[in-house]
């Protein structure tokens, strides 16, 4: 892809609220032990991990500042079963599966039904738990010390040891990532930064600058490289996306959460985002397509139109 070796984003600052009511689907979050909190103990201690690597040991970090190291994405959401992502492709794992007191907990490639990646958080200030399993995320001899290793332990809702905070971003406002929920390997990416690429299906390339989109605001465009995603033609089953220059055009404006969404184009609310013809080739370029209303209820769907919307944390390294 033209460019694709441009090194990284520069860093993006992020305002951190204290506590996060509920983890919101797909948000971005440190996840802080209930023994620090950042209230109380700025600025806490959190879940994370030393290199982006398959095997990386998850340890107890001080939280001085928000990196790709330490920030997580729940693509599900509170109270259901789904990864803990972090990278924008490695997943919180148990080693090897082993379902025993004491078993540490690492990072690795996420794959689609790996049940050592699948997790249950049951919301702020409370557990996190192995899904299907009666083991939860525990905070090793309880001790906040840099580099101790996470373990699981038997679920206990009073130990303060599996008891977790999660610290969002307070706007919620991106930036984006948008993989395709029944392939989360897949990613909504522009070809070329320059006006009339179209707007394709990729492999997954996390911080990649052509897969992370911007929002300045709510219901508004979704912007690459200073263009925006739009419609080749009119707002039609089938039109083609482009990245184009970006005007006051409604078809320019998108309605998207984070989460496990529907992404609508504003210009007419039943057209959605759509993979053209369910093909999964790198290259196929994406297309609006009318949305079944019954999608948005879980009635029926359309795999191809649904997507994870996640927001992204990018570093300077």
């Amino acid at each position: 892809m033209f460019l694709r070796n441009i090194a990284s984003l520069l860093s993006v600052s992020v305002s951190i609220s204290l506590y996060a009511n509920a983890q919101q689907a797909g948000q971005a979050v440190q996840i802080t032990t209930v023994l620090t909190p950042p209230i109380l103990s700025p600025p806490g201690n959190c879940l994370s991990v030393a290199s982006n690597a398959d095997g990386a040991a998850v340890t107890i970090e001080t939280c001085n500042e928000i990196t790709a190291f330490n920030t997580w994405v729940l693509p599900e959401g509170e109270g259901q079963v789904g990864n803990i992502q972090i990278f924008g492709d490695k997943c919180l794992d148990v080693t090897n599966g082993d379902n025993v007191d004491g078993t540490k907990l690492q990072i690795w490639t996420c794959a689609s039904g790996n049940t050592n990646q699948m997790w249950v958080p049951a919301g702020d200030q409370s557990t996190i738990t192995w899904a299907g399993q009666n083991k939860c995320v525990d905070l090793t001899n309880g001790l906040v010390t840099d580099g101790n290793q996470i373990q699981i332990w038997d679920c206990d809702t009073l130990n303060e040891n599996q008891k977790w905070i999660y610290n969002s971003d307070q706007n919620n406002s991106g930036p984006w990532a948008i993989s395709l929920k029944k392939d989360p390997s897949l990613c909504v990416a522009g070809f070329s930064p320059v006006s009339g690429s179209p707007v394709v299906i990729e492999d997954c390339v996390p911080t990649s600058p052509f897969q992370t989109f911007n929002q300045p605001f709510p219901n508004g465009p979704l912007q690459l490289f200073g263009l925006c995603v739009a419609p080749i033609s009119n707002v039609s089953d089938g039109a083609k996306l482009i990245l184009t220059d970006c005007t006051n055009s409604t078809a320019q404006n998108w309605n998207q959460n984070a989460g496990n969404a529907l992404v609508k184009n504003l210009a007419l609310p039943n057209f959605c985002l759509d993979l053209t013809n369910g093909n999964t080739t790198a290259g196929n370029q994406l297309q609006l397509w009318d949305c079944s209303v019954l999608a948005s209820t879980g009635a029926f769907e359309n795999t191809n139109q649904e997507w994870n919307v996640n927001q992204v944390i990018i570093s300077q390294e």
